[in-house]
């Protein structure tokens, strides 16, 4: 089975997550996408993020729409810091034993991907399916990302073995990129506009509005 895993905070879950990684699924045609919500982001403080159970439940509504994605608990249920490395390896191992992963990330996270734990590692363990948007360019981007995993190893290399994609040096991994539709909508953008009450229409599903409505995230005041 061919199975892509988008990770993210999901504060709250919107359009910009769920459509273009619908377009990564169509496209690298995979069967399956797991959305696995972050129970402590790494790289974020926690001032602004909803309780976990609440982004989970959120994630589980808005896959209402999409038959062909999943929500995995794997790191609300494990608790603590999530590390992509970590999350990755345990799937592995467990509810997508003998599964082809492809690991969905944007082109701009992509470029710092040297700041993660274990970059080597994670490069040899899944297929990377990498999303640009506008004038980004996959080769570019590869050779920015090559430069600086060289800091960390001088043997990190990747070769063109296609249309916008390479292979990870003499693995079997390879690095995927997709050019996706420019949604303009963040998270952050999301919160602000329900502390302001402006509407959420065609921003994420309702059913998710319907959540932040009812237990007043993100500052939602009757």
């Amino acid at each position: 089975m061919r199975t892509g895993v988008l990770g993210g905070t999901f504060n709250p879950i919107h359009y910009g997550h769920l459509r273009p990684a619908d377009e990564v699924r169509e496209a690298l045609d995979l069967d399956q996408v797991r959305i696995v919500p972050l129970s402590l982001p790494a790289h974020k403080t926690p001032d602004d993020i909803a309780p976990a159970e609440d982004r989970l439940e959120m994630v589980h509504l808005a896959l209402e729409e999409f038959p062909h994605f999943v929500c995995d608990p794997i790191e609300i249920e494990r608790g603590g810091i999530s590390y992509t490395v970590d999350t990755l390896a345990e799937l592995s191992e467990g509810s997508c034993r003998g599964h082809d992963l492809f690991f969905i990330i944007g082109a701009d996270a992509f470029s710092f991907l040297e700041s993660w734990r274990e970059p080597l590692r994670l490069l040899g363990m899944v297929n990377f399916a990498v999303t640009l948007r506008g004038e980004q360019d996959a080769g570019e981007v590869m050779t920015r990302v090559e430069e600086k995993l060289k800091g960390l190893d001088k043997r990190a290399h990747f070769k063109s073995v296609g249309e916008n994609m390479f292979q990870y040096i003499d693995s079997e991994r390879f690095i995927n990129f997709t050019s996706v539709d420019t949604l303009n909508i963040s998270a952050t953008m999301i919160r602000e506009w329900i502390r302001s009450r402006r509407s959420l229409r065609n921003l994420l599903p309702p059913s998710v509005e319907g959540i932040i409505i009812r237990r007043g995230l993100y500052g939602w005041e009757e």
